[in-house]
């Protein structure tokens, strides 16, 4: 399953992941560390601008 093999979706990390996702829409190689950084940098950016 090569289009299951991507990188990280943070900018910052380096890794990859393997999705064994149903639908194949893991984006983070951790939600732990990638997944809860940019869930957060994305909550303060909005409310920021409200």
């Amino acid at each position: 399953m090569p289009n299951r093999l991507r990188p990280c979706a943070n900018t910052e990390c380096n890794l990859f992941l393997i999705d064994h996702s149903r639908p194949g829409t893991a984006k983070w190689c951790s939600m732990a560390t990638c997944g809860n950084r940019m869930k957060a940098r994305a909550h303060a950016e909005r409310a920021r601008r409200s």
